[in-house]
């Protein structure tokens, strides 16, 4: 090889191994930079990601209310009972209005609503588990039935409830004993689909005794003011402010397993039961406070929760304020909604102290 070849063979080498590249000071500002985009655009992902959750956790209530519709066309103007037995009893003494098993079991109200959405759930059995409490039911989750997608918010951390009702003597068959517990993010208003269990006399019309069950009440309207309504939604005043179902579980795992008295054995801490009773008053806000656990504060941004109202319109509610729960000094619950979200069926015929 010639001289003028060895020296251009060496300058393209020289060009090779020197070309010019990054320094480490700009990738150290590229990286910045990339890592300042991802720290701009990840909120916004992630809000949008959690206003997609609210949109579709509001699409299956409505699937609910649907089936609540279908449901009452074929029981009487009524929606399924959620009682105690003795309710029950008194509720249905013939035991023809509401959805049984073939054994004369009380379906749960979330079962009813799968049956009749054409799910073939005939049984509570069918839909969840008999357990005893929230640890139990959550080693058990693998056998609940997972067909009834409308039963599950996708922002719900939990994912599995008890309807709480059917209890006590009502269950038949096998099982560990205990309660119903299965895939589920709502709950239901007992004020409006319970039975009194007759445990408790009415109080003085116009007046609110926080010893007994029944519902809140201010003023009387009909000759039940102050019982549940044993699901009949004809007796309901103003079916546009009244809950009927909404949003309802604890808010994460932790929250469920440090919920029950007494080694998490009470499982009435976190039932999917939304209710005046006990409550300073007969609004939402004020069932929230007396039982925190049961309606979730952080499952959609800023504590909004979807309701299904008893004339079967959806709605997304926000809180406008926030208190210590007067139940659980570390948790907290809103003093009111943009939209006023009523949890007795009954007329407010007079002022309400504000939390």
């Amino acid at each position: 090889m010639c001289s003028r070849q060895r020296s251009a063979a060496t300058s393209s080498t020289k060009s090779a191994l020197f070309r010019p590249a990054f320094t480490l000071i700009e990738l150290l500002v590229v990286i910045s930079i990339t890592a300042l985009l991802i720290s701009i655009l990840l909120p916004a992902l992630t809000a949008a990601r959690q206003r997609g959750y609210l949109v579709k956790c509001l699409a299956h209530e409505r699937g609910l209310g649907t089936a609540v519709l279908e449901f009452s066309q074929t029981h009487d103007d009524r929606f399924q009972l959620v009682s105690s037995a003795a309710g029950n009893g008194d509720a249905d003494p013939d035991r023809n209005v509401f959805e049984y098993d073939e054994s004369g079991e009380l379906l749960s109200w979330i079962a009813a609503l799968a049956k009749t959405s054409g799910n073939s759930i005939y049984h509570n059995s069918e839909w969840g588990v008999r357990a005893d409490n929230f640890t139990q039911a959550l080693d058990r989750k693998n056998q609940m039935n997972e067909s009834f997608k409308a039963a599950l918010c996708p922002a719900d951390r939990v994912g599995v409830a008890t309807p709480f009702y059917p209890n006590g003597s009502q269950l038949t068959g096998s099982g560990s004993g205990g309660l119903y517990w299965g895939l589920l993010s709502y709950g239901v208003n007992e004020d409006v689909a319970g039975a009194q269990d007759g445990s408790s006399p009415l109080p003085p019309v116009g007046r609110f005794d926080s010893n007994n069950s029944l519902a809140w009440r201010i003023g009387q309207r009909t000759p039940l003011a102050g019982q549940r309504l044993k699901g009949m939604f004809n007796r309901i005043y103003e079916t546009a402010s009244v809950l009927l179902l909404s949003d309802a579980g604890a808010d994460g795992p932790e929250e469920a397993l440090a919920a029950g008295a007494a080694g998490n054995s009470d499982p009435s801490s976190v039932a999917t039961l939304i209710v005046s009773a006990l409550a300073s008053g007969p609004y939402l806000e004020h069932a929230q406070d007396k039982w925190p656990q049961r309606v979730p504060t952080q499952r959609h941004s800023g504590g909004s929760i979807n309701v299904i109202f008893t004339d079967l319109h959806g709605e997304t509610v926000k809180p406008t304020g926030w208190r210590n729960s007067s139940a659980d000094q570390q948790a907290k619950t809103p003093t009111g909604y943009n939209t006023t979200v009523r949890v007795s069926p009954y007329a407010v015929t007079g002022p309400v102290a504000p939390l």
